[in-house]
């Protein structure tokens, strides 16, 4: 049997994905025929891709995982919750959408936070799709923590906080989840506050391309830990494919 897998976004030529599970698949000596694209979709050409693609699966980044949810026909409860898609799978014919956001960075950077216990507040840059899926996996494990934004955008568990209110603060993880300092946009970075405190935070950016965004080198120089999203993406693409093969019936890494 052939399947044919892709990651859709716009831009999307400097995806990692490909490659990814190239060697996944590779690993893992799989004896199907399965073969993965990036493919550059727009917003206004969702519904076309959706009605024409012959893909058994496809991920989904930015700037699409939000945009692409009223063409689904279906959502999983996480993926409902967060109002983010990065998975789309085709069961019985129909797009049914997940999110491994969460999932992929848990995994990541689970042993690098600290406990929740022992956990000052968790700083979140960006509010975007996801800001959603790690701040709804980080409540979940009862951690606390502020969502630093340029517009508030509601429906978090944490509160939502004007970069401009905000100067100062005290944290023991900052978390930057949008796209700014992602290649070829190699000298954006976030606003961010002044970090207090004797114990630095650790500052985990979500961009793996390149892997020391400005973001980073500015955390690093001021004594910060830091962690890219290299290890996300990895986590993410083993539970989407297992999503996929559940449906396909083919076995799993």
């Amino acid at each position: 049997m052939n399947y044919k897998f892709a990651v859709i976004g716009n831009p999307i030529e400097k995806s990692r994905s490909p490659q990814l599970f190239t060697e996944i698949w590779t690993n893992n000596l799989f004896t199907e025929n399965l073969s993965y694209k990036a493919i550059q979709v727009k917003k206004e050409e969702i519904p076309f891709f959706l009605e024409t693609t012959d893909l058994s699966g496809f991920n989904v980044t930015s700037p699409l995982k939000e945009l692409i949810i009223p063409y689904l026909n279906d959502l999983t409860p996480i993926a409902k919750s967060v109002r983010s898609v990065n998975t789309v799978v085709r069961k019985n014919n129909e797009w049914v959408g997940h999110n491994t956001d969460g999932f992929g960075f848990w995994e990541m950077a689970k042993k690098h936070l600290p406990n929740p216990e022992k956990s000052s507040m968790i700083c979140i840059l960006g509010n975007g799709g996801a800001a959603r899926s790690i701040v709804n996996k980080l409540d979940t494990l009862n951690y606390q923590g502020i969502i630093l934004c340029r517009n508030k955008k509601g429906g978090f568990s944490w509160p939502e906080v004007s970069f401009e209110s905000i100067s100062e603060i005290q944290a023991s993880a900052v978390i930057q989840c949008t796209n700014l300092g992602m290649h070829p946009n190699l000298d954006q970075t976030p606003e961010s506050p002044i970090w207090l405190g004797e114990k630095k935070p650790i500052a985990i950016d979500l961009v793996y391309n390149p892997t020391k965004t400005r973001f980073l080198k500015k955390m690093e120089s001021q004594g910060c830990e830091i962690l890219n999203g290299s290890e996300m993406l990895i986590f993410q693409a083993k539970k989407a494919w297992q999503y996929w093969a559940d449906v396909l019936n083919i076995s799993q890494i």
